[in-house]
């Protein structure tokens, strides 16, 4: 360690300052410079300029918070704005599925207001742009979760869709068929007597191809009185339809079929005064129009045949 000296002027030359003097100048210095941190400290005097610094520091770091908040408000915004179109596209979704658009209260509930006068113990600007990220994201969350059940709810309509259209008697049973008689109140041709006629007659030879209107599970297969033999179809959803005067049938009873495909030949028996299929769907337990259920563009024109709708 190297030695310390000071000047003496008595004998006019330099000293050497001994352990025991160094060790009482270190404590003096230190105990004066504590006296004077005291004193400044007690007097509200920033002698080092310690406060001056700090606060600057301080100045700068809240400049840089608030810059960063204001981004992130600016990003929020923008969040908000994109939360605003997928709920414009979630209400085109669900109509395009057959299910009522969400309710204007709803989400307006969902949205709520943004509250900017919380008190975060920072300064007034701050407080502000930190209440106002806290309230947009909040609401931005009520309205993602109001937005993921609307999805989970379209998901499954579709879903629900996708079997109800599969399972409808949406097409001809005997392609390219002619109809002899459709559906509603006639003159029985065997009988005659005015008749409800619960189903239409396409004009087919015998042993001509009858395709399942939709999918379904077979619910019949045998005689039925005046309509001969015939195959039934039970396709869900409340629909069923029934194939009458056969020939043959090419299924058996429980058995799933798809839209399609060949259940049957048509032929000439029961109550019938030539070969021809008598076909029937009924709706949660009523006849309805079959003809009505064609999908393929085309309906019976009233006048003993199908004929193609003109397309616009």
């Amino acid at each position: 360690m190297r030695k310390l000296y000071y000047y003496s002027k008595s004998d006019l030359s330099y000293k050497a300052i001994g352990k025991s003097r160094l060790l009482l100048l270190t404590a003096s210095l230190v105990l004066f410079s504590s006296f004077l941190t005291m004193l400044s400290g007690y007097l509200g005097i920033d002698l080092f300029g310690f406060k001056s610094l700090r606060a600057d520091s301080i100045a700068r770091e809240n400049s840089v918070l608030k810059a960063q908040l204001s981004s992130l408000n600016r990003r929020l915004e923008s969040f908000n704005r994109t939360m605003e179109s997928l709920n414009a596209s979630d209400d085109q979704l669900r109509t395009s599925v057959n299910l009522p658009a969400m309710p204007a209260d709803v989400r307006k509930a969902a949205v709520g207001g943004v509250a900017e006068n919380a008190d975060f113990g920072v300064s007034a600007d701050a407080s502000k742009l930190i209440s106002r990220a806290t309230g947009t994201l909040e609401a931005l969350s009520r309205q993602a979760a109001l937005q993921e059940d609307s999805y989970a709810a379209i998901l499954q309509k579709y879903k629900s869709n996708r079997q109800l259209f599969a399972h409808i008697p949406a097409i001809d049973p005997i392609r390219n068929g002619i109809i002899s008689d459709g559906f509603g109140l006639r003159f029985h041709p065997i009988l005659h007597m005015r008749l409800m006629h619960e189903g239409i007659d396409i004009v087919a030879d015998v042993g001509t191809h009858v395709h399942a209107a939709g999918d379904g599970v077979v619910s019949y297969v045998g005689p039925r009185g005046g309509y001969g033999n015939v195959v039934e179809i039970d396709h869900g959803f409340g629909y069923t339809t029934m194939y009458g005067h056969l020939e043959k049938a090419l299924v058996r009873e429980g058995q799933k079929v798809k839209r399609g495909q060949v259940i049957a030949l048509s032929g000439d028996t029961g109550l019938s005064t030539g070969p021809h299929l008598h076909y029937e769907v009924i709706r949660n337990g009523v006849h309805v129009n079959p003809a009505a259920y064609f999908f393929n563009g085309r309906e019976y024109n009233g006048a003993g045949s199908y004929s193609e709708l003109a397309t616009k």
